[in-house]
């Protein structure tokens, strides 16, 4: 019996199916209804982003009529993360963390990100969240594959032709990879092909960006295949083939996320929000006691002749840059203990297909934590820019012109990652060694498919 009489045999079985053009059809339907719900979402970020633009330069229309009246007039900026070119995609974590920020050059760090203080790379967020793509790829792409793998070879078990099968002149581990090799091709190709069109049609619909999605899919759709592989070395009967299915499922898809997500909360908790807020008010009214007694016992000493902008401007601003210090070792540390529980999340994504599928999305779809963290760090990088030139004006001792005023570095988000990152790359290995293994598991199994 030839590989070509085995795969064209599946394929007549298929389609002859009439399960197979329903799975189609709802996958149809239910893509459809994802991409548009992601195309929804990102149109309310947009709409979000564009009423944050406007208020934001009608601030800075409004300040334009102070310059000269101080050492600089440097008004509140929101910078904002946009969605990415295939947003649409996955709305992953774009919930879970800020899109905007609030950039005032003479308030503290703490207050940059004040309305949303985060968790950021939690796998159950990843694992679950709205109905969009992303979901349909990692919770509904894999019970489509195994609705048509399950019974490899539980049928023939079943029905008692597994022996006459087995009389053929091939051998029974060629006969389960043919078999589920056709009818992952006859499935998954589909599947894909609907997924990537649905998902230009939404609006993400950047050649590159479709075909990272395309290999993601089969990346996925190959770990499924060959679970069903495996199935079949173990089930004799149709039920429980599916029973081991749907048992697969629900422990890969549902609760290994949550119960991976429990495990590194016991080993890594995650650092107090509050108690950091706490901390930071203290820490800040222990540090204007200090700074009114030194300013009572010690009054700053008149120059002559005066400087154009007055000293008591001057020590304001140093008394800001020493409660900036008195807060770094506070903000590094709760950094670090985020960066902590934040690599060992990452760590065990690589463990968990289901994760890594949904990372390697978000990722391509510009909704992951890294870009969000990126955006932290530029709005940042723009607020300490802001306050090195109201300090170069105090240095100069001359106001800000309205030169100078116009031409104020405006905030634009840099992305720091392509399509193909190496968190993607990394996402991908991960699918393909926990595919080795099943397959490797299946092999050293291929014994038990002669087992009438």
């Amino acid at each position: 019996m030839s590989s070509l009489s085995i795969a064209g045999h599946e394929i007549r079985r298929l389609l002859r199916d009439r399960a197979l053009p329903v799975l189609c059809g709802l996958l149809v339907v239910l893509a459809a209804y994802a991409a548009w719900n992601g195309s929804a979402w990102v149109g309310q970020r947009e709409a979000a982003i564009a009423l944050i633009k406007t208020e934001q330069q009608d601030t800075q229309d409004r300040s334009r009529g102070f310059v000269g009246k101080a050492p600089s007039v440097l008004p509140r900026v929101q910078p904002v993360l946009p969605p990415g070119a295939m947003a649409t995609l996955s709305i992953g974590q774009a919930d879970a963390y800020p899109y905007t920020a609030d950039v005032v050059a003479l308030g503290d760090q703490t207050q940059l990100l004040r309305h949303v203080w985060s968790d950021i790379g939690n796998p159950a967020a990843q694992a679950a969240g709205r109905f969009d793509l992303a979901f349909v790829i990692v919770f509904l792409l894999p019970l489509v594959i195994l609705a048509a793998t399950f019974d490899l070879w539980s049928r023939e078990r079943e029905r008692g032709i597994a022996a006459l099968v087995l009389s053929q002149p091939t051998a029974v581990g060629r006969l389960i990879a043919v078999k589920a090799l056709t009818r992952g091709v006859v499935v998954l190709l589909p599947a894909a092909m609907i997924i990537t069109a649905v998902a230009a049609g939404s609006g993400a619909a950047r050649p590159a960006g479709l075909a990272v999605l395309a290999l993601i899919v089969f990346a996925y759709g190959s770990f499924w295949l060959a679970l069903a592989v495996l199935i079949a070395c173990f089930a004799r009967r149709t039920t429980e083939a599916a029973i081991a299915a749907g048992a697969l499922w629900l422990l890969i898809v549902v609760m290994a996320p949550s119960l991976a997500l429990a495990a590194v909360n016991l080993r890594v908790p995650p650092p107090s929000q509050m108690q950091l807020a706490t901390n930071v008010k203290a820490q800040l009214a222990e540090t204007a006691r200090h700074q009114s007694l030194r300013h009572s016992t010690q009054p700053p000493v008149p120059r002559s002749p005066s400087p154009r902008i007055p000293d008591a401007v001057r020590v304001a601003f140093a008394d800001l840059v020493m409660a900036d210090q008195a807060l770094a070792p506070m903000i590094a540390a709760h950094a670090q203990a985020e960066d902590v529980r934040r690599r060992a999340l990452d760590r065990m994504r690589l463990l968990l297909p289901s994760v890594a599928v949904q990372d390697a999305l978000d990722r391509l779809a510009g909704s992951d934590a890294d870009r969000a963290l990126a955006f932290q760090h530029q709005v940042l990088a723009f607020w300490q820019a802001r306050r090195l030139l109201h300090k170069a004006y105090l240095d100069r001792d001359a106001p800000q012109t309205l030169a100078e005023y116009d031409a104020l570095p405006r905030f634009a988000f840099q992305e720091t990652a392509g399509v193909l990152q190496r968190g993607v790359l990394a996402d991908l290995a991960a699918l393909a060694v926990s595919t080795l293994i099943l397959l490797i598991a299946a092999w050293s199994m291929r014994r038990r498919l002669a087992i009438h």
